[in-house]
């Protein structure tokens, strides 16, 4: 990642951690990865039930935040969840996801490496704030 990307980095680990929906990741190294960076959103993992039993469950909350990882077979389940989301009264967050992805994809392949990248940056930008292990 370009140094000038750090920021914007940090602010989005920042909204991860302010989130209060549902984030929806495909395993448990995700999950355990955004635990690690502090975040106490529910989450749901796709390695658990099918997408569209993961849909409806998700359709409860409010906010909904699609958290799939960078590479293709991320892209399709982001895709179809999106798809299968759509009528519902939720509020979908494909965005920071996207913008995850520009900012990592040649550094990291998906979510379960956030935290690995997150303690990288700030190394090199400054100590970690409370709350993170």
């Amino acid at each position: 990642m370009y140094a000038e990307n750090y920021k914007r980095f940090l602010e989005l680990i920042d909204k991860l951690r302010e989130f209060e929906g549902v984030l929806i990741v495909e395993g448990l190294r995700d999950e355990v990865a955004l635990r690690n960076l502090g975040v106490r959103a529910e989450i749901i993992r796709l390695s658990r039930l099918p997408l569209t039993e993961i849909a409806l469950i998700a359709s409860s909350y409010k906010e909904v935040m699609i958290l799939t990882d960078f590479d293709r077979k991320g892209e399709e389940l982001a895709r179809k969840l999106l798809r299968y989301l759509e009528g519902y009264p939720c509020r979908v967050d494909a965005e920071t996801r996207r913008e995850l992805k520009g900012l990592v994809k040649k550094d990291i392949k998906g979510v379960e490496d956030l935290y690995g990248l997150y303690l990288k940056v700030v190394s090199v930008s400054g100590p970690l704030p409370e709350g993170i292990r």
